[in-house]
């Protein structure tokens, strides 16, 4: 009996052994596992970081700048952006082409910063294009300029380089999204005042997540910034950026005009967009009126070929835009590029389900006027 007793005492022992060194392998290999992907993760934070080392920089520093009539997307990704590369060992500045809107106003006075400077010659300084690839929307100077990147979500420009340079182009809802992105790929932490900035253009950009060029990107961005920033409501917050944005109060109409203003050139021609949003239809029609005066003036002092305003409303979950031609040879080109508009009243083509200036509009220009190039 006492043989018995001490073999099944030996066997429970060797049964315990064995368990503990299960367990204390199953620990090990999980703790390997985790140091195996920090390493990893470390590794692809380090190439990805190695993608701009050939950046072709040239003086003391970076400027980091987006379109003119700056918007809270262009002016916030140069901002965020900009810290990124001083985070990466770059030294860089924001800048902007000129003073922010209302709406962009609010949100750095929320965020507690200040306005980017305005860069007045971009002339043989380095520069990193946010927003844009097009010299007609760029600051002046820019031709001129020593292009190192370009971070856009838009259609490629007329910006070129002979060198090599950072070129980085995604088709989603906001430039906003791609600059967290970056963060995220070269595993920079995005503090609460940049994931604010970001969170605020994306918002904007994007109408809320509801523009015809979101992505689940886009979707998933807005719910990491919210929660980085400490926003819980991004609904509440969208609609107070919105009613920064509709307010024109205090301004001209030529003002209101250039104050979401880009020029485009396409075969040869060069036009000009301004967009304007308001509340209701009865808004829509008298400020399209107001722009359709104002326009010549606007046109002659650009020296463009083409000019519209595109006044925006929702209703019902819809955007209904009214595209507004500065004059007979403008109206006469919209309405052979796009001849299935809703209705034209004498002054706007109306499109009850929207005309988007990025995802419709520009789009659908180039490719007409492609067809028939200026002489």
């Amino acid at each position: 009996m006492k043989f018995k007793t001490k073999n099944v005492i030996i066997a429970l022992l060797f049964i315990s052994a064995l368990c503990l060194a299960c367990i204390a392998g199953f620990f090990f290999g999980k703790a390997s596992s985790q140091d195996k992907l920090l390493k990893e993760r470390e590794l692809l934070y380090g190439l990805n970081r190695a993608s701009i080392e050939n950046m072709s920089v040239e003086g003391d520093k970076v400027y980091v700048i987006g379109h003119m009539s700056p918007d809270s997307d262009t002016v916030c990704s140069a901002i965020t952006f900009a810290n990124l590369l001083n985070e990466l060992g770059y030294p860089a500045e924001a800048a902007v082409t000129d003073a922010p809107n209302k709406e962009t106003a609010y949100i750095l006075k929320e965020a507690g910063i200040e306005a980017p400077p305005v860069l007045k010659d971009a002339s043989g300084k380095s520069i990193f294009l946010v927003d844009h690839s097009e010299y007609a929307q760029a600051a002046p100077g820019m031709a001129d300029a020593h292009i190192v990147g370009i971070i856009d979500h838009h259609g490629i420009g007329s910006v070129t380089t002979g060198y090599q340079v950072v070129y980085e182009a995604k088709p989603i809802g906001a430039t906003a999204t791609i600059i967290m992105l970056d963060y995220m790929n070269y595993g920079v932490e995005i503090d609460k005042t940049s994931a604010y900035l970001l969170l605020c253009a994306l918002l904007s950009d994007t109408e809320n997540l509801t523009g015809t060029t979101v992505t689940e990107s886009d979707r998933q961005a807005l719910k990491i910034l919210a929660n980085l920033a400490g926003v819980s409501d991004t609904d509440a917050l969208y609609l107070t950026l919105h009613a920064e944005k509709l307010s024109y109060e205090g301004m001209t109409d030529k003002e209101i005009f250039f104050s979401d203003y880009k020029e485009y050139e396409s075969s040869g021609y060069k036009y000009g967009i301004g967009l304007m949003n308001v509340i209701d239809m009865e808004s829509a029609k008298a400020l399209a009126n107001r722009m359709k005066e104002v326009m010549p003036e606007c046109m002659s002092e650009r020296g463009v070929d083409m000019m519209f305003a595109s006044v925006g409303m929702r209703e019902n979950g819809e955007k209904i835009e009214s595209i507004v031609p500065a004059d007979e040879f403008s109206r006469k080109m919209f309405a052979l590029a796009f001849p299935n508009y809703d209705e034209y009243d004498g002054t706007s083509f109306i499109f009850k389900t929207g005309h988007g200036r990025k995802s419709k509009f520009v789009p659908g220009f180039t490719e007409f006027l492609s067809r028939q190039p200026k002489e």
